[in-house]
């Protein structure tokens, strides 16, 4: 794979017009990583909701992004959330959609209104690099309609649109293993041309605990 370019070696067009929003869950313990739940307490599996909330956004920090947003479900209104938008200088934002999909198709299109560019990532991928990010907004700026960053477990961490794409995001299963396999597909029905990033690790399940810290336990024990 080609090396992805730093902030520098992007022009500043692409630079001045690009977002890229981060899709989270309000930390609140017992709703956050819920299937971590069989081998940790609730407050554990909230921690390490934050803990990745925060690796996201010094991620998207380091990025060539000219802004970075924090959309949030179903509350903005919590105070780490507060804290992280004051200390990362981000700005908060409040998801609206019946499901995932409506959710992120109302965000970017909303976003698309402003910005040239738009990228999407979710809170949990383990091994998120600004690269990846660098490198999606190389390739929406050549001309792909499509970025899209697969993970291990049958959906994506990434999705980046230059161009609103309300059909991309109907008739998907959201929460399965079949979201990247029926993503892909739907953007062939489309005609759209399609960027692929290396396939990353997001963090949901007990078995993904070993990624992120080498020492916990994949299942039984606590951390």
């Amino acid at each position: 794979m080609q090396s992805a370019p730093t902030r520098n070696a992007l022009s500043n067009t692409i630079i001045e017009q690009t977002a890229l929003l981060v899709f989270t869950k309000t930390p609140i313990p017992g709703a956050v990583k819920t299937r971590l739940l069989s081998v940790m307490d609730a407050q554990q599996a909230a921690a390490i909701h934050t803990e990745l909330l925060r690796f996201t956004l010094e991620v998207a920090r380091r990025s060539a992004a000219s802004a970075v947003e924090l959309w949030c479900t179903p509350t903005r209104q919590h105070p780490l959330l507060q804290d992280l938008a004051r200390r990362f200088a981000v700005t908060l934002q409040t998801q609206a959609g019946a499901d995932l999909g409506a959710r992120i198709c109302a965000a970017m299109t909303q976003t698309l209104a402003s910005y040239r560019h738009v990228l999407l990532v979710g809170s949990d991928c383990i091994d998120l690099s600004p690269e990846d990010i660098n490198l999606a907004l190389e390739q929406l700026a050549a001309g792909s309609d499509v970025a899209l960053g697969p993970a291990f477990d049958g959906g994506y961490y990434l999705i980046g649109l230059s161009r609103p794409q309300r059909r991309l995001f109907e008739g998907i299963n959201w929460g399965t293993d079949r979201v990247l396999q029926q993503t892909r597909k739907r953007v062939a029905q489309l005609g759209l041309s399609l960027f692929e990033l290396p396939q990353r690790r997001d963090l949901d399940r007990p078995e993904d605990l070993r990624y992120f810290r080498p020492d916990a336990p994949a299942e039984g024990g606590r951390l």
